[in-house]
């Protein structure tokens, strides 16, 4: 496998590959992360970069990552160590107030990037309308998530939001299902298997309206009272618009619910035989018949995808939802 690595300072662009050492890692991820590309170059005197200066890298030919760097580490041998973010990184940074009304979270998406002079991608129509939101002293990342979520939350469907090689981007989940198979039988190497229920685990759910915060008042509720006895009570609070009706609420709830009343499953599965087409959001069949109590045998989906570049050498870790 070929690699690249182009580095720009003040519209220079320098070729930084043959003066890599210990390898590159990308990192892509679904959960509201900006991708991450780390690598350690050589001091040469000649490859001049600072904070801020654009990073592209290419495998084979192919872009892969683009952002720009945020970290440098100096050692005394004269190797730098450079941790490089993609524009995800400057909405998480960034705060501001919006107020909007009858918008989908895509359109929402591209108002806040246009606003801030961010490059827009594929922007995947989420179909339904935000009725109404006041978005105080977010991040501009909390204001897109929360758009995403709510649709997520009216009409079933996930969508991924993530940086493609310096646009943003938003696909909906079966729009990047794969065909990559990882098996056990030398494809996957060490794993390892948490369940929880104390970070995104919910058996109930609250539902508060209000026209303004000091009038907000408890309009629906809805539990799973099997669950509040087995886990003890864990409600999720949602404030959603005055406009809602029962109906359009005990929607919402019952799709809180579906999702998120579950144990949480998640699987690290490290030392993998790379595939250059797995990032994170992307879904992938799994085959490791001794997990557990369970054994998976099954679609996944990967959250988080490190992909390792050393040596003419690519292996990946995966960190994967698992479902059902």
């Amino acid at each position: 496998m070929n690699i690249r690595l182009l580095l720009e300072h003040n519209q220079t662009v320098y070729d930084a590959t043959s003066i890599v050492t210990d390898g590159v890692a990308w990192e892509s991820s679904m959960r509201g992360e900006a991708g991450r590309l780390r690598f350690s170059v050589v001091r040469d005197g000649i490859i001049n970069f600072v904070e801020g200066d654009k990073v592209q890298f290419y495998t084979d030919g192919i872009l892969r990552f683009v952002g720009w760097v945020m970290t440098k580490e100096r050692t005394q041998e004269q190797i730098i160590e450079v941790t490089a973010y993609d524009q995800m990184f400057y909405l998480a940074k960034n705060r501001g107030t919006y107020v909007y009304w009858d918008k989908k979270a895509s359109e929402v998406i591209s108002m806040i990037a246009s606003d801030y002079g961010l490059a827009v991608g594929t922007m995947a129509d989420t179909g339904w309308k935000i009725p109404q939101r006041i978005e105080e002293g977010q991040t501009l990342l909390d204001m897109m998530l929360t758009a995403l979520e709510l649709s997520e939350e009216a009409t079933g469907k996930e969508y991924f939001l993530f940086d493609d090689c310096g646009r943003l981007t938003v696909k909906e989940r079966s729009q990047m299902d794969t065909a990559g198979v990882f098996c056990c039988d030398g494809g996957v190497g060490s794993y390892t298997y948490v369940t929880d229920i104390s970070e995104d685990t919910v058996n109930g759910v609250r539902l508060y309206q209000a026209g303004r915060k000091e009038t907000e008042r408890l309009a629906y509720q809805q539990e799973n009272s099997e669950k509040v006895e087995e886990w003890g009570r864990l409600y999720a609070y949602r404030h959603v618009a005055f406009t809602l009706n029962q109906a359009q609420m005990k929607e919402i709830a019952r799709g809180i619910l579906e999702k998120q009343c579950r144990v949480k499953k998640t699987l690290v599965v490290e030392n993998v035989n790379g595939d250059l087409d797995i990032r994170g959001g992307n879904s992938i069949y799994l085959s490791i018949p001794d997990l557990a109590e369970i054994g998976v045998e099954q679609k996944v989906l990967v959250e988080k995808c490190t992909h390792v570049y050393e040596d003419g050498s690519h292996k990946m870790s995966m960190e994967i939802r698992v479902e059902g």
